[in-house]
């Protein structure tokens, strides 16, 4: 009996900390049943969605945005050291947007694509040209 008290306090204490812990104004996805456009990060990390952070606990890159004018901070790399130029873009519902790194001849940009063919945006890495 003593086993499990313990055990439940040391749960609640846990969900209570991980859940105190999101940022102030975090992007929260939009509710499934409403209009939305889904937008997924491969290879980089979707660091700010319309100017909001997105979770530290998340455990994947795909979000949930709302149709209309959207604005993307992507980085990458180990620890996030690199950096480009805000992502801005309209989403439409319904899309399945990506985002990617491409690195060839030189350059090192990301590319936003609505589906899997149509590139919709690039922007190069913000700083020092890849060598």
């Amino acid at each position: 009996m003593h086993r499990k008290l313990i055990t439940s306090a040391v749960l609640l204490t846990l969900l209570a900390f991980v859940a105190g812990c999101a940022y102030p104004n975090q992007f929260h996805n939009v509710r499934t049943e409403s209009p939305h456009a889904v937008l997924v990060g491969k290879g980089v990390t979707l660091f700010h969605i319309n100017e909001q952070p997105s979770s530290f606990w998340r455990t994947r890159e795909r979000f949930r945005v709302p149709p209309g004018t959207t604005t993307v901070r992507v980085i990458s790399g180990y620890r996030g050291e690199v950096h480009y130029p805000v992502l801005r873009f309209n989403a439409e519902a319904g899309h399945r947007y990506s985002v990617q790194r491409q690195q060839s001849a030189g350059s090192d940009l990301i590319l936003l694509r609505d589906g899997v063919e149509r590139v919709v945006a690039q922007l190069e890495r913000e700083g020092e040209a890849v060598r």
